[in-house]
């Protein structure tokens, strides 16, 4: 069944006194000079996509973590929010890279003598770990989701956090330095 469509937008019409008029003229230049200033560059690739090689947000999420450790010499604790809606309607999941595949890569792109066969290797290896998390969390199975949860139920009944909570390296891996939206 074909979902019903959703009405236009309607426009809303809002009153302000002549004290805040001119504050509103100014951040509405402002607004107006700041869209000015961006590009928007759309294009097709035509490798991408189903049937035709990787998804092209798991090509740029194994880059995103490439030139981060490019810029700061490690990679970092990073999330993407997925929606469940499939699975979870209203929902969401956060989906973090693979780790070992893209500091694998990373460093391999570094060595002057890297082959190129071997870096492509890399970044597949890389693209099908993000890939294959995705397909995970999308399902409802990814581990951030069940570990709120267990911290929720743990609250919820009084009892104290389980000890995860409490490591100082859950606190270093949950604070999330890059977080990628709808790339």
């Amino acid at each position: 069944a074909t979902p019903p469509a959703t009405p236009p937008p309607q426009r809303l019409r809002f009153s302000v006194g002549p004290e805040l008029a001119a504050e509103v003229e100014r951040a509405k230049k402002h607004l107006d000079s700041l869209a000015a200033d961006v590009d928007v560059h759309c294009f097709s690739h035509e490798g991408f996509g189903e049937g035709a090689g990787p998804r092209a947000e798991a090509v740029v999420q194994v880059g995103l973590q490439v030139a981060f450790y490019r810029a700061h010499g490690a990679l970092c604790a990073t999330c993407e929010p997925l929606s469940l809606r499939r699975v979870l309607p209203g929902c969401t999941d956060l989906l973090r890279p693979p780790g070992p595949p893209c500091l694998a890569l990373a460093r391999a792109l570094e060595e002057p003598h890297a082959q190129p066969e071997e870096l492509l290797a890399l970044l597949r290896e890389a693209v099908e770990e993000q890939e294959s998390r995705t397909r995970e969390v999308l399902s409802g199975q990814g581990p951030e989701r069940h570990l709120q949860g267990l911290r929720q139920a743990a609250l919820a009944a009084g009892e104290p956090l389980p000890e995860i909570f409490l490591d100082p390296a859950y606190a270093q891996a949950t604070h999330f330095r890059l977080c990628t939206l709808q790339v």
